[in-house]
């Protein structure tokens, strides 16, 4: 007997998800394809390999050390993937990818259920095509993944609230769940503002259910963990430092950067967020119906979130990248409705054109003269400088939007993506070079240790995972030490330089320990 077919519903759905799985991999791919670690990607990489190496999956190690400051969910999926990946940036990073297509899809198709099938295609595509996600989202970090459990989480709830199902109240628990077991309690910073909305107009009615499955998910480590690896106390300590540890050190200086963390907050959220304010219901109920609750749960969250993180110091975008999928689902509904209005364009979309293509014109005359812009961002300043040509109705307004951050993405992002394997930053080189040094020193890599908070990639590169001290404080006791030289380390006056490592953006210091007890 051949299998019964699909239901057509069912291939639709699956139909869906497989186009915007090409269209996430398409969008993203110069920044995914990038030849080499950025950041603090290989950080998270060496804590996978060092649990790989210690065959252990309850306690994440940096430098042999135990490290709490982030749960372990991420290191998990990395030691996962590394037997069949080994050290490929590309296959190491597809978690962050699968994460903006699944946000995407289950954005979409919360969207099309209750808004119709034009909302849940914008709110999908918005995701899959916003310029932060094509940019900096296809990482080995933490925060993509953070973003796409937290945000999903919250839409699940917004949903599940405002339409009385309880399936997708327990839901966003689970996923809310998965999100603290992969950063913790930031989950809290844009929960909060779901919450005091839900709490507003429905009294946390169904909290519970909510409650249990989130606690029940983060339990299923900690329990373990607790019971035969570490006291709670030492993990509470840890995220004191993390959180309200980091307010002690506000400083005067951190007010002054608030105006430019407002604006990073509003540009993340482009273009979409430039919807925010239309009007695509008509007159409202007072009551605030299923409708409005949705939209305003997930817009409460993103902007409580900001103002929370307002008065931390140290505001980085990554932070608040679950704004861009709450945003684009909170906008989509009114993205919609201006798609299908009939007419010429609104004023607000007439100014928007005109200063996308003034601004594209401008720099079609000055990156000839800037060589280090790139030649490469000359076709995405003309596709900006031709919009207000092409671009003469809402349908076709919209579509623009979606399509230049893809435009960047294949101009100025593959640029700097063939780029970096030659640029400072990059790692590969400088690995090469101090491998041969040190093999030529003849360093046992048994007698080796690294002091201070050392470069990540760079070991990697040597093909080192050797002991080291965050801290920089305890006795050197190996007879070779490495550490940055930037690092403010009381060096022993037995340890003498044999190795200084100088690079654009830092220098190393290679010590080996000389004279008695040598």
């Amino acid at each position: 007997m051949s299998p019964s077919p699909l239901p057509g519903s069912l291939r639709r759905v699956l139909l869906r998800a497989l186009l915007l799985l090409l269209l996430v991999a398409f969008s993203v791919y110069p920044t995914w394809s990038l030849a080499g670690f950025d950041g603090t990607e290989a950080r998270r990489v060496q804590i996978a390999l060092e649990m790989a190496a210690n065959d252990s999956w309850l306690v994440p190690t940096l430098g042999q050390e135990p490290t709490w400051a982030k749960p372990p969910l991420h290191y998990w999926l990395l030691r996962s993937i590394l037997p069949w990946a080994g050290l490929d940036p590309l296959l190491l990073r597809l978690p962050a990818v699968l994460s903006a297509w699944l946000a995407a899809w289950a954005v979409g198709e919360l969207l099309r259920r209750w808004f119709g099938a034009r909302a849940g295609w914008i709110g999908a595509i918005g995701i899959a095509t916003s310029p932060i996600v094509v940019s900096v989202w296809p990482t080995a970090e933490i925060d993509p993944l953070f973003a796409a459990l937290t945000a999903v989480s919250l839409c699940c709830l917004a949903t599940g609230v405002a339409r009385d199902r309880r399936s997708l109240v327990v839901a966003a628990g689970l996923l809310g769940g998965l999100a603290l077991l992969q950063k913790g309690p930031p989950y809290f910073l844009f929960a909060i503002g779901a919450w005091l909305v839900w709490w507003r107009h429905r009294r946390l009615r169904g909290f519970v259910p909510y409650a249990l499955a989130m606690i029940g998910v983060a339990l299923c480590y900690y329990v373990p963990l607790w019971t035969l690896a570490v006291a709670p106390a030492q993990m509470l300590t840890v995220a004191n430092d993390e959180s309200v540890g980091r307010l002690l050190g506000y400083e005067w200086h951190h007010v002054a950067d608030i105006p430019a963390f407002w604006v990073r907050a509003v540009l993340v959220q482009m273009p979409l967020v430039l919807w925010c304010f239309w009007e695509w219901r008509g007159a409202r109920d007072a009551r605030m119906d299923p409708g409005d609750l949705m939209l305003r749960m997930a817009s409460g969250a993103a902007v409580v979130a900001v103002a929370i993180l307002t008065v931390f110091p140290g505001r980085s975008t990554r932070y608040i990248l679950p704004n861009v999928i709450l945003f684009t689902f909170a906008v989509a509904p009114a993205v919609a409705h201006f798609v299908g209005m009939r007419g010429p364009l609104p004023r607000f979309a007439r100014i928007g054109l005109v200063t996308t293509g003034l601004v594209g014109a401008i720099a079609l005359v000055v990156i000839p003269f800037v060589p280090r812009l790139g030649i490469s961002a000359l076709g995405l300043a003309a596709a900006a400088a031709v919009l207000p040509l092409v671009c003469a109705t809402p349908r076709q307004v919209v579509i623009a939007c979606m399509l230049l951050p893809v435009v960047a993405s294949w101009t100025v992002g593959l640029d700097r993506a063939m780029a970096f394997p030659i640029g400072p930053r990059a790692r590969a080189a400088a690995a090469a070079c101090l491998k041969r040094a040190i093999v030529q020193l003849g360093v046992d890599a048994k007698d080796l240790r690294t002091a201070g908070h050392f470069d990540s990639p760079l070991l990697l590169g040597l093909g080192l995972l050797p002991p080291g001290d965050e801290s920089g404080r305890r006795p050197w006791t190996s007879r070779w030490v490495l550490h940055e030289s930037s690092d403010a380390l009381p060096v022993p006056a037995n340890y003498a330089e044999r190795l200084r490592l100088v690079l654009p953006f830092k220098s190393f210091v290679l010590r080996e320990r000389v004279g008695e007890g040598r």
